[in-house]
């Protein structure tokens, strides 16, 4: 896992906060620290662009083991599962337009367009920051969705040190351990993990498996000097592996065992310096190394083995500064970004690509009235300019404003511009799969994808005590998509050739609501939540594929503090989504390829619960229970079916 950005790690509520260990009453949230929407330091309360914020807290109450279980209940948020992996999906937008950061940095190694959620542990996070939508836009290319950031540790005293371990059904086991001290300006921190589980399968009747087994270990290693409160310098790194086996059935009736690794390394350097009365200095580099391994062996026969590496190389450089100056905020630098790709399966082999960008914003807070008193106004106009090798210059401008008419209302509204190069794999892919008779071509004559996009929210605080409420509202337009388009029949003879082209114009709209309750018993607090999704493929003239319409979330979580216990139910409802299986539906779905068939996947209830018990001198033991319901299937809901774990933790 990647580690860097000078986020300060401090103590952290969400838009929605759980419930706090110490004392009855909830700290203000709105003095959380968050970096993701201005790329600097800002209290949560003086964000121009909305930013919901999953602690520490919050992460250890749910008992998610991974980034995809914690953001499986999220409001407004949708998983895809794949294959390859599990993505992430924002305001119905794909996994290929979401950018995935840690502690402000890029992550290396999408496949295809997923970049597995399943490879990020939480256990060395501090909190994740998630920005929607067109606020996004100084990240630049592959942010047209929006921005996940997940922040780091940081050590915190002079020695800290923590052990967590668990197990449950399909023998899934997790033992994650960190130790740390801050001794005078020098921190060291280093930290691993071991996690394994078995595959599942929800149609037994065959000799396909719906999820892949998987084993995965990981370490890490932090150094930092901090001589003074002004300035910092350090070093980060870590590797993780993650080994995948799987069975497949293909449909002429093959049987194939899929073995698949995955393998990232990641380097970074970096400093900050705050100059007395003047701008805040951010210089930082990183260096990222993926390697996937993908084996797939027949049984009882090697008509149809197959081996391919990828090995994907990552550099990245940013300068930044950020200035007060009067009434405004500013922030600019520059960043430099250099993609590699080494694979057998690309038509040449290796490619690259070299893109520069330099942003600036301002935040501008506008006097309405006297000072201290009146409405509050901020605007914060922003552009970034990416220069790519391959595809030129891209400007992607923001607007962002945040009004204040009074204590009880605050009021967002944010437009921008994004674009999304294609990837090497839409570019440059060369692949035959001669069993089932299709080839995938890839087209180097693509352009890259352009969208326009606006979000509009409210929150509003009433004169109850721990009551919250907030709507927003987005809408996306969308052109130049790349779609998949087919030709022929699925023989070997004559095998469907499906390739890559710029036909699409799409949209994505729709309306979020929330919120959260303080219950008359105390320390209990009810969430609840509404997403409400309308996106289109304007060029066919239907739905998009996989994305449900309807989405409702719910969480209750309360701590009764004389047994020391505290417990969190977590749901969701999920309506029916569509599917189309031939031409139109990929080259997943080759059977068919000659014609196109809608399927309405019907909707589907989640439930997951989790009770601790908080012993002294910093034990815990809990005990999770997920997919209640056991909702899912073999093709398009492939997630572990109904489980049941429990654990212990001990934090010094």
């Amino acid at each position: 896992m990647i580690f860097s950005l000078v986020a300060a790690a401090l103590t952290s509520q969400s838009p929605l906060p759980a419930p706090e260990a110490s004392g009855p009453e909830e700290p203000d949230r709105r003095q959380q620290t968050v970096v993701t929407a201005s790329r600097a330091e800002r209290k949560l309360e003086d964000a121009v662009v909305a930013t919901e914020v999953i602690t520490r807290q919050q992460m250890e109450a749910t008992g998610a083991r991974d980034l995809g279980q914690l953001l499986q209940q999220h409001p407004g948020v949708e998983l895809v599962y794949t294959f390859r992996g599990v993505g992430l999906r924002l305001q119905g937008l794909d996994p290929e337009y979401v950018l995935v950061l840690v502690d402000g940095e890029r992550v290396s190694g999408r496949v295809g367009t997923t970049l597995d959620l399943g490879r990020f542990s939480l256990h060395e996070l501090e909190r994740v920051e998630i920005v929607k939508g067109p606020a996004a836009a100084l990240y630049g290319a592959d942010a047209m969705g929006g921005v996940v950031n997940l922040i780091t540790r940081r050590v915190q005293r002079p020695l800290e040190a923590s052990v967590r371990g668990l197990f449950g059904t399909l023998l899934e086991g997790d033992v994650r351990a960190h130790a740390g001290t801050k001794q005078g300006p020098f921190e060291v921190r280093v930290g691993g993990g071991y996690r394994t589980r078995n595959p599942y399968d929800w149609e037994p009747q065959d000799a396909a498996t719906s999820g892949a087994g998987l084993k995965r270990f990981d370490g890490d290693v932090a150094l930092a000097y901090a001589p003074d409160e002004q300035s910092r310098v350090w070093l980060r790194s870590g590797y993780n592996r993650r080994d995948e086996n799987a069975v497949d059935l293909n449909p002429s009736g093959a049987v194939l065992d899929r073995r698949q690794r995955q393998e990232q390394f990641d380097l970074s350097l970096g400093g900050q310096h705050r100059f007395s009365g003047g701008p805040t200095l951010l210089a930082r580099g990183h260096f990222g190394l993926f390697r996937e391994q993908l084996l797939q062996d027949q049984r009882g026969s090697r008509g149809l083995d197959d081996y391919s590496q990828n090995l994907t190389r990552l550099y990245e450089g940013v300068v930044q500064a950020d200035h007060r100056l009067g009434a405004h905020a500013l922030t600019g630098g520059v960043e430099l970004l250099g993609e590699r790709l080494d694979s057998a399966r690309l038509e040449r082999s290796p490619v690259h690509r070299l893109r520069g960008a330099a942003f600036l914003q301002d935040e501008w807070d506008v006097a309405l009235g006297a000072e201290g008193t009146g409405p509050k106004l901020k605007i914060a106009p922003g552009l970034r300019f990416d220069l790519d090798s391959q595809f030129g210059g891209a400007p992607s401008p923001r607007l962002a404003l945040k009004l204040d008419p009074s204590p009880a209302f605050t009021v967002r509204a944010s437009a921008g511009l994004g674009f999304r190069p294609p990837s090497f794999q839409e570019l440059y892919l060369r692949f035959a799969n001669t069993g089932i008779g299709y080839v995938v071509a890839g087209n180097p004559e693509l352009t890259a994808e352009r969208s326009v996009g606006v979000n509009v929210g409210v929150d509003w605080r009433p004169p109850i005590d721990g009551w919250l409420f907030s709507a927003s509202g987005f809408h996306t337009q969308l052109r130049n998509l790349i779609n998949v388009t087919a030709t022929g029949e699925p023989n070997p003879d004559n095998p469907v050739t499906f390739n890559y082209e710029n036909v699409a114009r799409a949209y994505t709209q729709g309306l979020e609501l929330n919120g959260r309750f303080r219950l008359p018993v105390r320390s209990t607090y009810l969430d609840l939540a509404y997403m409400f999704l309308d996106a289109r493929d304007r060029t066919r003239d239907r739905p998009l594929e996989g994305r449900s319409r309807h989405r409702v979330n719910a969480q209750l979580s309360t701590r009764y503090r004389p047994w020391n216990l505290e417990a969190v139910v977590r749901g969701s409802w999920v309506s029916a989504r569509p599917y189309y299986l031939g031409v139109g539906g990929g080259f997943a779905n080759v059977i068919g390829a000659g014609q196109e068939t809608r399927v309405g996947v019907p909707a589907y209830f989640d439930l997951e619960a989790q009770v601790t018990y908080h012993f002294k001198a910093g034990f815990e033991f809990f005990v999770n229970g997920y997919n209640l319901f056991n909702a899912g299937d073999q093709q398009f809901n492939p997630r572990p079916p109904r489980g049941v774990l429990g654990g212990v933790q001990w934090e010094y």
